[in-house]
């Protein structure tokens, strides 16, 4: 690790209630089908996941207050030496909400984070106004996905 911080903050406004968006990107079941650069595959266990991403298997593990719309990601080789990248859904008071994410990499940032964050954060926006959205509402909110390994 070096001394060097950098800090991105990423977001996307979503028409859809802030509880529709927090129960989906809390669901680890769900995070191949948004996080379509980083997630190849996830195998679910206790306290998280392993999930395959483009540098291999690595543990990603969600804490979070629904209330509050605090989702915490930790990603790491292990549990025990997982990082933190905090996240934040927040509703709006047209009834959208925004979901900000602060990247926090301890070496650079890949050189096209930009885009790979826009793809994603765009994909979870049209999954969740598209299917989350409309079951949250019904008082169902499922599943893209079932199962225990989930590939993209």
């Amino acid at each position: 690790m070096s001394d060097t911080v950098s800090i991105r903050c990423f977001h996307v406004v979503i028409d859809a209630p802030p509880e529709a968006v927090f129960d989906f990107v809390h669901d680890l079941r769900n995070l191949p089908s948004w996080a379509v650069h980083f997630c190849q595959g996830v195998r679910l266990i206790e306290d998280g996941a392993i999930v395959r991403s483009p540098s291999g298997e690595v543990y990603f593990g969600i804490t979070g207050d629904r209330d509050f719309g605090v989702i915490d990601w930790w990603c790491g080789p292990t549990m025990e030496s997982a990082e933190r990248w905090p996240t934040r859904v927040v509703g709006l008071p047209d009834g959208r909400c925004v979901y900000q994410v602060t990247a926090i990499f301890s070496d650079a940032p890949p050189p096209n984070v930009d885009q790979l964050f826009a793809d994603e954060l765009g994909t979870l926006k049209y999954l969740v106004e598209t299917q989350a959205g409309e079951l949250w509402e019904a008082g169902s909110l499922a599943r893209v996905s079932s199962g225990m390994e989930l590939k993209c």
